[in-house]
């Protein structure tokens, strides 16, 4: 499987795998919270985009036979926080260290750029998610996750 360093402007390749997200992400706060999450593909590349015009950014691939199976999005704010904006692997090629793949190499990037703090979104709910980010030293404080320890030691 290749990881391939991929251009915000070519963030559209990564719509089909953003929905399943959106999908699995909407089910669990309809399940939980009793109603379905409202959020478009069209808004959300908006938002890739202006985040990469207001940030430095950066975005991966991961294809198998030249489809993309996994994705990640990190970006560096003007406070020089790191963020992981969004990764997602499609299940059926999860537990291939894809995702831990995809995190160090974001993870590696935004700790050479000297970020003061790394942190994402999860929701509260997606448990599958919150373990991964675990394993990465990210620890919960609402749904907001930090990384405990932003240099390697």
């Amino acid at each position: 499987m290749d990881l391939i360093a991929t251009d915000i402007a070519d963030i559209g390749i990564i719509e089909p795998l953003w929905q399943k997200l959106h999908e699995h992400n909407s089910a669990l706060h309809k399940k939980y919270f009793g109603r379905e999450l409202k959020e478009t593909w069209t808004r959300k590349n908006r938002e890739f985009v202006a985040r990469a015009q207001e940030c430095r950014t950066k975005f991966h691939v991961v294809k198998s036979d030249d489809w993309v199976v996994g994705y990640c999005v990190s970006a560096i704010n003007k406070y020089g926080q790191g963020e992981i904006v969004s990764i997602y692997v499609l299940p059926e090629f999860r537990g291939k260290g894809i995702g831990t793949r995809l995190m160090d190499e974001h993870l590696r990037w935004l700790r050479e750029n000297q970020v003061t703090s790394i942190f994402l979104f999860v929701h509260p709910c997606n448990i599958d998610a919150i373990r991964f980010y675990w394993r990465f030293s990210f620890f919960a404080s609402g749904p907001l996750m930090e990384l405990c320890k932003v240099k390697d030691s």
